[in-house]
């Protein structure tokens, strides 16, 4: 046997040199195994107790004296049950832990922060976003009413800075504002429409992290919700539109 087999098993370098100078000279006191070992005074105590709790050494008192031995050599195999069991636990709570944490995170994704703003700023806001950030987007909804609300030179002024960043846009419009698209001069911008009695009130736009949803009152609401796993989501429903619209 070596000490390193004893290391192998969970002892420590100390306490395996201990272990085997106790198997060759069996029973002893503290300073004889320093005599044997050269080890430190304090490092022997400290190694000869730690062994003792782990069942491998026993220890007998007599007034001011202290001796160790070797247990029965079946404790090495004990000590190594306890550690399994021991682990089997720590695996338990890890798993506990982990599934606490998934929950967590699976809770995590329903929480979102929520902005809401009021009038014509709020609605040029996120356009602004979209493009200081040079953001791609997408964007379907909207009412007749709305071009009333935003004047259009607002809109082709928006599309200039578009082309010259690069960012793209899908848009979906209802019928009414098939006109609109006489206005958009530039190929990054792709619209198209839906052919529906109903017209909406509301206008959604996605783009990176957040939706933004506009309700093109006569002064229009605007909440923006900062959440990437509710944009992803909006950004499939928006595919699954763009897919059945009309260009």
């Amino acid at each position: 046997m070596k000490t390193e087999d004893l290391i192998q098993l969970g002892l420590s370098n100390t306490e395996a040199i201990l272990y085997l100078t106790l198997l060759r000279i069996g029973s002893s006191s503290v300073q004889r195994l320093i005599q044997e070992t050269g080890l430190y005074k304090s490092n022997t105590y400290e190694a000869l107790e730690k062994l003792c709790d782990k069942g491998i050494l026993s220890k007998v008192i007599e007034g001011k004296h202290r001796t160790y031995q070797i247990q029965n050599p079946s404790s090495l195999v004990e000590f190594i049950d306890t550690k399994k069991e021991e682990l089997d636990k720590q695996r338990e709570l890890a798993k506990k832990i982990s599934q606490e944490i998934d929950l967590s995170k699976k809770s995590s994704l329903l929480k979102e922060t929520a902005s809401v703003f009021n009038g014509i700023a709020g609605v040029k806001r996120i356009y602004t976003e979209i493009v200081e950030n040079k953001l791609d987007y997408y964007v379907f909804g909207s009412p007749l009413q709305s071009e009333e609300i935003v004047p259009a030179y607002y809109w082709q002024n928006l599309h200039v800075k578009q082309h010259e960043h690069g960012i793209r846009a899908h848009m979906i419009f209802h019928k009414s504002l098939r006109h609109w698209k006489k206005l958009i001069k530039h190929k990054e911008i792709k619209v198209r429409f839906f052919d529906t009695k109903f017209e909406p009130l509301t206008e959604t736009t996605i783009y990176g992290n957040k939706v933004a949803i506009v309700v093109w009152a006569d002064k229009p609401i605007i909440t923006i919700i900062d959440n990437e796993h509710v944009a992803e989501s909006y950004r499939q429903i928006f595919k699954i539109l763009w897919n059945s619209s009309k260009t």
